[in-house]
């Protein structure tokens, strides 16, 4: 018996010995590489303790530290949030290598704090994100574009109805809050035919997903938070839990009824209606679909990103042609010409490629305030101009700042200027230059979608309203960028 209990003992301390030599040298690992990245990535200096973090105007209204950052490091450089270091990339030629590859980089730790809400395609990894992403495909095929044209038509009636009434009686509108509720409505609609009337009252689903948003901003803001068993402590936590409950409760039954209803139908359904019918319906090469928890997990990715990336770029885009009364003039006049003799207001699908400089002027917003960064960890070494990024090391592709590199936009970089997206200044730039939908592979798949409903929003409001600017604000980043306080408009009839 003792001689058992001795190889058993001499068994465990082997064990704990090797999980020790095997922190230490992970230890020994982790502080080279971050003693590597402070003597050899250029950077602004960080304190010991706080790192940059206390820099003045770092994480401010206004983007102005990005803006003079970017002036001296032109590439990448490296900022530390307390003792954990961060590479900003913030050039198309420092992005494309990591961008272009499925290998080097993998998922940031900040998309951890979205996996219970959500673990749908942006923080999907290896095959199973590639199965996700091409039995998604068919959602966003130009066929159902043109099918979400009609819905997003609907929605884009409540909201002129809405504008009429405050042009009537000369009450600022409330920009930032107005595009959420139209985009939320637009999503809630196209991802699964709920009807929410957020536009017209208040709309517990809209709360809840404020709610949550607001939740998944405190912890990327606060890096302990990060960590679960710290945030479990939290007075948010309730919050989270309770909201994700809610959320997932209407999806699992709108799931569920819509699976019962194909499963009622003796033909297959020809008609798709929505986002979810098409990943009801999608099918691998051996007639597998996605489960009902990977229907949910895209359903809520869908409707966060969208919702929330529709809004922020709306709300800017707005905003600056109501500091651009010649732009905006310009913007009418294309519009007009393409209703002329014509008393609907809907726009067409055809209609939104004849929207020439609409769109350039929605890009050019999107480049001066849009800022939705993708996080990466990298799995090995990446050279940018000269210098070596460590394996482990997480990086950010600092959209803002690629915006407004004055080596790639010029010395102007600030001014609105939408021929910057005319077709030979485009052509002759490189394609990572603009990233407000990232690039490479793990680009945003709901892209056109996103562009779809911006043109015709922008098509239908200024076909009957001219705006002007009541109270301005500074953008501040909110996982998308939004207004630090809400900018007030007036919308004037035509």
């Amino acid at each position: 018996m003792s001689f058992i209990t001795t190889i058993l003992g001499t068994v465990a301390l082997s064990f704990f010995g090797f999980k020790i030599v095997q922190f230490l040298l992970s230890l020994i690992t982790h502080l080279r590489r971050l003693a590597y990245i402070r003597r050899h990535i250029p950077g602004p200096k960080p304190h010991w303790f706080y790192g940059n973090i206390r820099d003045p105007g770092f994480n401010e209204p206004g983007f102005v530290w990005e803006q003079e950052a970017v002036k001296k490091y032109r590439r990448l450089l490296a900022v530390w949030v307390g003792w954990k270091p961060m590479v900003m990339l913030n050039h198309p030629e420092s992005i494309k290598e990591l961008l272009s590859s499925t290998t080097i980089g993998k998922i940031g730790d900040e998309y951890k704090a979205f996996k219970e809400w959500t673990e749908g395609l942006g923080i999907l990894e290896g095959a199973v994100w590639k199965r996700h992403r091409r039995l998604m495909t068919p959602s966003f095929h130009f066929q159902m574009l043109k099918r979400y044209v009609a819905t997003i038509n609907e929605t884009a009636d409540v909201l002129v109805n809405k504008l009429s009434k405050a042009a009537d009686s000369g009450e600022s509108v409330q920009l930032s809050k107005t595009m959420a509720n139209f985009t939320s409505d637009v999503i809630f609609r196209c991802a699964f035919s709920y009807m929410s009337h957020c536009q017209e009252r208040e709309s517990r689903m809209l709360n809840v997903i404020d709610q949550l948003t607001s939740v998944l901003t405190y912890r990327m803001y606060t890096p302990l938070m990060l960590y679960d068993f710290v945030f479990r402590l939290s007075s948010k936590h309730k919050v989270w839990k309770d909201g994700i409950r809610y959320m997932h409760g209407i999806q699992e039954q709108i799931i569920k009824e819509r699976r019962q209803k194909y499963a009622m139908e003796r033909e297959p359904q020809e008609k798709v209606l929505d986002f979810l019918d098409t990943l009801l319906l999608s099918r691998d090469s051996d007639g597998e679909g996605l489960s009902d928890k990977e229907i949910r997990d895209e359903v809520n990715v869908f409707i966060f990103a969208g919702a929330d990336t529709s809004s922020s770029a709306l709300t800017w885009f707005f905003r600056v042609m109501a500091k651009h009364p010649e732009e905006q003039a310009r913007v009418q006049e294309e519009i007009d010409r393409i209703f002329a003799g014509r008393d609907d207001d809907n726009v067409t699908f055809d209609d939104l490629n004849e929207l020439t400089y609409t769109t350039q002027c929605l890009r050019e917003s999107m480049r001066v305030y849009m800022n939705v960064p993708p996080f990466r960890v990298l799995r090995e070494p990446l050279k940018v101009n000269g210098f070596t990024i460590p394996a482990g090391t997480e990086v950010m592709v600092n959209g803002y700042q690629i915006h407004h590199n004055p080596d790639v936009w010029g010395d102007d970089h600030m001014d609105f200027k939408p021929e910057r997206f005319e077709r030979a200044n485009v052509e002759k730039r490189d394609p990572f230059a603009f990233v407000p939908f990232s690039a490479g592979q793990r680009n945003c798949i709901g892209q056109q979608f996103a562009m779809e409903v911006l043109r015709l929003t922008a098509a239908r409001v200024f076909r009957r309203f001219s705006v002007s600017l009541v109270k301005d604000s500074l953008p501040i980043y909110k996982i998308v960028t939004k207004p630090e306080t809400e900018i007030l408009l007036k919308f004037h009839r035509r």
